[in-house]
């Protein structure tokens, strides 16, 4: 798996242009919608390739996040003395 970085520059004659952005809140998430523009089809597929691999990276640490949270059990009461 390749490296899950995309990077947008101010350079209109480098890439994808930003051709708008909004955002909208509810409570405490905040979703950015950004639109990306661009003339040529391979700046396109190279654009979504790296951002497919961002969402894969992000999916597999969450996976791995939970993974670990469901493995340690939950400790409900101190464990017995040693002298016992």
């Amino acid at each position: 798996m390749g490296s899950g970085f995309f990077m947008l520059t101010g350079s209109a004659a480098e890439g994808p242009r930003l051709k708008a952005f909004t955002s909208s809140s509810t409570g405490t998430r905040t979703t950015i919608r950004i639109v990306l523009e661009t003339d040529d089809l391979s700046e396109a597929g190279y654009a979504l390739r790296c951002l497919a691999t961002v969402q894969e990276e992000q999916k597999a640490q969450a996976k791995a996040a939970a993974a670990a949270k469901r493995k340690r059990p939950e400790q409900l009461a101190l464990p017995p003395p040693d002298d016992l």
